[in-house]
């Protein structure tokens, strides 16, 4: 009842901001723009899409696991990567990534803090690579989004510095007393995991997920600039590399359907401010770029869905 309530007031949510985004574009011209979108670029994005969302993504996830303990066949990972995909997405506030600590914990026996924590690792990296993005290219375009970059750059910095004295030996107590006041065991395990990466991951393991995650989400630049070349848009480089990462970036706060409405809403305000291009000629890119970057994935996944419910259910 409770997570059926969360759903209902996600979908609420994301329909309150396209009726805001509705009531001052003009869909008509929205839809002219759509008509004369080419269709090989579109399908070059949905290529662009499977490669990093699908399969770089499994692999990453993989390499994760692997090194919290869990050596997982690619074929394997990708089942739980995909199957569990179409739950992620129609679960609300992302709580379907648990299906994925549950697979592993029932299947694998594999520790529900470290499958948590596999999580924790994979969001937090794509969003470290989207704050570096905003932050460096907010620096070279000159744009500070009303002052974003500079909290950003702050957040960044005290970020850093968090997770290096947490993982320190004597300030580790005062993380671990911490995280005991959290009454929910599974995120209480995943992040005092996540806070003493050292364990498992070197400098140089480190890097190799970054590099990872740097190359997922620039995938999500490439799609957007492969859409917008469909409709015929000219961007410049600032919209790829500052104001795409931050409408992202804002997207992933779980409280709307798919990050629908905050991620579309955020493109067509603040595109126009940094070239001429109109609020209407941006909204179909952005809501194609949704169906290609989230909705494709997630209805992709539904092949694998039902062989990894099956398997979950078994245990």
């Amino acid at each position: 009842m409770k997570r059926n309530l969360l759903w209902i007031i996600s979908l609420g949510i994301s329909g309150i901001f396209l009726v805001l985004i509705f009531n001052q574009i003009e869909s008509g011209k929205v839809l002219a723009y759509a008509a004369n979108a080419r269709p090989f670029p579109l399908v070059l994005a949905l290529a662009v899409s499977f490669l990093a969302n699908c399969w770089l993504a499994t692999v990453k996830w993989r390499y994760i696991v692997l090194r919290l303990g869990l050596p997982l066949s690619f074929r394997e990972a990708f089942l739980v990567k995909m199957g569990s995909a179409p739950l992620k997405s129609l679960l609300p506030f992302r709580s379907g990534e648990v299906s994925r600590v549950i697979f592993l914990k029932r299947c694998r026996n594999f520790s529900a803090a470290r499958g948590t924590a596999s999580i924790l690792i994979e969001l937090f990296l794509n969003i470290l690579i989207f704050l570096i993005f905003i932050m460096a290219g907010g620096i070279i375009f000159r744009i500070s989004l009303d002052g974003i970059i500079y909290i950003i750059a702050g957040g960044l910095g005290t970020g850093f510095l968090i997770i290096i004295f947490a993982a320190r030996t004597s300030p580790r107590r005062w993380v671990r007393l911490l995280l005991s006041k959290i009454p929910y065991p599974r995120l209480r395990g995943g992040l005092e995991t996540f806070f003493t990466l050292h364990r498992f991951f070197s400098f140089r393991q480190i890097l190799i997920l970054l590099l990872y995650s740097l190359i997922i989400q620039s995938g999500k630049l490439l799609t957007f600039y492969l859409i917008a070349r469909s409709f015929e848009l000219a961007l410049p480089p600032a919209v790829y590399f500052v104001i795409l990462p931050f409408s992202v970036l804002i997207s992933t706060i779980p409280v709307t359907f798919l990050g629908i409405g905050l991620r579309e809403g955020s493109l067509i305000e603040l595109i126009p401010d940094y070239c001429s291009v109109t609020g209407a000629a941006v909204l179909g890119p952005a809501f194609i770029f949704t169906v290609v970057e989230y909705i494709f994935p997630a209805l992709l996944g539904l092949f694998w869905t039902g062989k990894f419910t099956r398997k979950l259910l078994k245990g």
